[in-house]
């Protein structure tokens, strides 16, 4: 199945939104408290709230974004 642009570029800011929050969640949760034995509940606690975050943000900040790189950008 291919995706049309549009498509594309909505999956792409949703998962790169996911996958940022995952990978940060962890890395912060891991240094903050350290392996134990409730870290993965905690750590799904805290990637549903921040994907709560982060979606929205991409949505909202990536055209942004995008709109000010292309303004900067030679043709």
């Amino acid at each position: 199945m291919k995706l049309k642009p549009k498509q594309a570029h909505i999956l792409f800011i949703f998962l790169v939104s996911v996958m940022m929050t995952a990978v940060m969640s962890l890395a912060i949760l891991l240094l903050r408290v350290g392996w134990n034995q409730n870290f993965i509940l905690i750590w799904l606690g805290d990637f549903a709230i921040g994907c709560l975050f982060s979606i929205p943000a991409g949505f909202i900040l990536v055209p942004l974004i995008r709109k000010w790189i292309d303004k900067r950008t030679e043709a």
